[in-house]
């Protein structure tokens, strides 16, 4: 790896990298071209591992394992100067903006605020667009701005042969062909690495209020009431989710739409506690944010079941995170790795994040978490994806179900 990275011009560090892996720091697109077309011509190379990494944050998100185990390809070195902002171009009148995928998102959040806009998904905790887009990660504003995939216009990449590639466009009316680049939207780094993309931006709302109701007696009835509040056709959350057996809300939009919608709320809620949303709702956003160990997914009509299910088997479900909307139900490693019971007829699936493993888990939840790669026609997609991104396999790893 070392004299693959010196014949590429590419800086290399053996322990620098997340979790203490290798890693490779490219100063320029062309470098890390040349560093991955030199390792995909050598056979005794092929399959040696490459992970595009920005801060590390979705690492164990979506590929657990990676990070000691490949090298490491450094995007945000990419920036060049590291107080870089990565932001390529921003037009407030057509409401884009194109950024380097090692650009931090809190960063272009605060770039496009200025200009009257905001930025989704609202992922919070310093992670960077390419970690983002690659996971997958939609945040709390899902239900109401639409999943992540949607607001990417174009991006440019860098497939397993070394090749530069560029799909869709920086402006929405430039948009044309197929959206290849929305392959790479949650694809977990294994068609290779993003370099730019181009987001489309939503206008700022005239006002916004961050609600909570008051602590109910179980995380159930608190999901129930979070329902409720779904299915009311008056109210126009912007987004919610439970957590500490609280409903958090965020209502958006002009002032008077909003006043109206928390006088229906609170006809569902009963008293409400107004937080202090912050620019962009930084407070609500930052309160469901969450190092998650363990992902349930169900369907919303289950999601109420599939939490009593989990309360009475585990005794309590502080701390955890559902988002009732999207019928996510997320665990923190202290709940995941404490459980010493689950319930056998749950009808959710359940996903491994680290640092938890399944050697943590109950023998129960062991079996529950044991997932083989795709078969039938979605294998037959995915491999003919690797196959044309990817034939030399360096953006495989065992600890994605894609590569298998």
């Amino acid at each position: 790896m070392a004299d693959a990275c010196e014949r590429a011009g590419v800086e290399f560090h053996p322990t620098a990298g997340t979790g203490g892996g290798p890693l490779a720091s490219p100063r320029e697109e062309a470098a890390l071209g040349r560093l991955i077309a030199g390792l995909a011509d050598e056979p005794a190379l092929a399959g040696a591992g490459l992970v595009p990494v920005g801060r590390g944050r979705q690492l164990g998100w979506c590929r657990p394992g990676a990070a000691s185990d490949s090298l490491q390809l450094s995007m945000r070195a990419l920036l060049g100067d590291p107080a870089g902002s990565g932001v390529v171009e921003y037009v407030p009148g057509d409401g884009t903006l194109t950024a380097l995928a090692g650009a931090d998102m809190d960063v272009l959040r605060a770039t496009v605020a200025e200009g009257g806009h905001r930025l989704t998904p609202a992922i919070a905790g310093g992670a960077t667009l390419g970690g983002v887009l690659a996971s997958g990660r939609s945040g709390l504003d899902r239900h109401g701005l639409g999943p992540t995939s949607h607001h990417v216009l174009g991006m440019r990449m860098i497939d397993g042969r070394g090749r530069h590639l560029r799909s869709g466009g920086r402006l929405v009316k430039n948009v044309t062909g197929f959206d290849l680049h929305r392959l790479h939207v949650g694809a977990r780094g294994i068609l290779g690495p993003i370099l730019e993309a181009s987001l489309r931006l939503m206008p700022a709302p005239e006002q916004e209020q961050y609600l909570t109701s008051g602590p109910h007696g179980s995380t159930a009835e608190a999901v129930e009431v979070a329902l409720e509040v779904r299915r009311a056709e008056r109210v126009r959350e912007q987004c919610l989710f439970v957590r500490d057996r609280v409903v958090h809300v965020l209502l958006a939009g002009r002032g008077a739409q909003v006043e109206a919608d928390r006088r229906r709320l609170e006809a569902l809620l009963g008293a409400v506690t107004e937080l202090d949303a912050g620019p962009g709702a930084e407070a609500f956003h930052r309160a469901g944010a969450r190092d998650t160990a363990l992902r349930l997914t169900t369907v919303p009509s289950r999601v109420a079941a599939t939490v009593r299910s989990l309360e009475a088997a585990l005794g309590g479900l502080d701390a955890a995170v559902i988002e009732p909307g999207a019928a996510l139900v997320d665990l923190p490693q202290d709940l995941a790795s404490a459980a010493d019971a689950w319930p056998e007829d749950l009808a959710a699936e359940v996903e491994v994040r680290a640092p938890l493993s399944a050697a943590d888990l109950p023998q129960a939840l062991r079996q529950a978490t044991e997932r083989s790669g795709p078969s039938g026609p979605e294998g037959t997609w995915t491999r003919r994806l690797i196959e044309a991104y990817d034939p030399a396999g360096l953006f495989q790893s065992g600890g994605f179900p894609a590569s298998a």
